[in-house]
């Protein structure tokens, strides 16, 4: 009893110790809303280059293209307006069963507004991207946001292949009444 007892303990300090340990390394989880898209945004109060990581989910009726935009901040400095943040890259991934990710090609045009996306359809699973910039004004913090969008791939309905089909067979029916010289 005292041995499960203290088992549990020890576990319990080691996962908390790993929660811990695992909060400067974490990402942010993206949920799509019911229309595809998910908005995300970091704000950096110190100067330098940043890494930063969003991940979120495919299920198997969401699967579709991927497509993003994001924004840099402005700082009002003097009397303009002058960008805060520079996004040099994002990059999306996919997490595997084991934890390890697989690089997607990904198109990324950048500046003060990037767009980015998947170089495919994404399937049902996990996935990520990292926003890599850094301030542009020295000593002061840089912030950015945006938001992505998933399309799901349409599905046509039964009574879509009906109508195609009555289609085809009217089509049908036409061209064969044209060809009979007895009619006509």
């Amino acid at each position: 009893m005292t041995k499960t007892l203290f088992s549990k303990a020890t576990a319990s300090l080691l996962l908390s110790a790993g929660l811990l340990a695992s909060q400067a390394a974490s990402a942010d989880v993206l949920v799509f809303d019911e229309s595809g898209n998910a908005t995300f945004g970091v704000t950096h109060t110190d100067a330098g280059s940043y890494t930063d990581e969003f991940l979120f989910s495919v299920a198997a009726e969401s699967e579709g293209w991927a497509s993003g935009t994001a924004i840099a901040g402005k700082t009002l400095v003097g009397a303009s307006r002058l960008f805060n943040y520079g996004l040099t890259s994002i990059g999306f991934f996919q997490v595997n069963a084991d934890s390890t990710r697989t690089l997607l090609g990904t198109g990324f045009s950048g500046g003060g507004t990037a767009d980015f996306f998947p170089a495919g359809k994404l399937t049902a699973g996990n996935y990520g991207f990292t926003v890599q910039g850094q301030t542009t004004l020295n000593g002061l913090g840089g912030s950015y946001a945006g938001n992505l969008n998933l399309v799901t791939a349409p599905v046509p309905e039964p009574a879509s292949y009906g109508m195609l089909a009555a289609g085809l067979g009217m089509l049908a029916f036409t061209a064969r009444r044209k060809k009979n010289e007895k009619l006509g």
